[in-house]
């Protein structure tokens, strides 16, 4: 039986983590996701002022201040009552402290020697797409699914199957 690699063979150091502080604005880590996305990166680390991770905060997680809470339907009956809110609710969340927004980095983690499995396992039943790592309690880097399902893809993938994009007529 072939041995599965742990958490540090696929995880990202700090050092290529894009970074915020916990008293930067929510537009400073939208800006930096922003430039970030040509890298992949779908989070910020939060990083106090010694210079250790304290949170985290993903693009979903940003897009979930936006959602209108005050919806008790999901019947879009009042189409006038929506327009500009999008815009509004944008402008004024933007002004917000990553603290206010951010998930602690204690709250869900793995280790550098935990199996992939068990981190794949805490991400999918908690809905999250990244997991701090720790080794001797400190946080070393991230594991994101983008990087467990490249090595998913590595293991499985058949490099004779040749892409060819949807046609309208070929949808199942």
């Amino acid at each position: 039986m072939p041995h599965d690699k742990s958490v540090k063979d696929l995880m990202l150091p700090l050092a290529d983590c894009p970074a915020v502080s916990p008293d930067d604005t929510v537009q400073r880590a939208v800006t930096l996701l922003k430039k970030g996305a040509v890298s992949g990166h779908q989070f910020v680390l939060v990083m106090n002022d010694s210079g250790q991770p304290v949170g985290l905060l993903s693009r979903r997680a940003l897009l979930r201040i936006l959602e209108p809470k005050f919806v008790v339907t999901d019947r879009w009956a009042l189409p006038v009552f929506w327009n500009g809110f999008f815009t509004d609710k944008c402008k004024e969340e933007a002004k917000k402290k990553v603290k206010d927004i951010m998930r602690p980095i204690n709250v869900l983690t793995v280790e550098t020697d935990d199996p992939i499995t068990k981190a794949l396992h805490i991400m999918v039943s908690n809905h999250i797409g990244i997991l701090p790592v720790l080794k001797d309690g400190k946080v070393v880097g991230v594991l994101r699914l983008h990087e467990i399902f490249q090595e998913f893809a590595g293991l499985v993938a058949d490099p004779d199957i040749k892409t060819q994009p949807v046609s309208r007529n070929n949808r199942g």
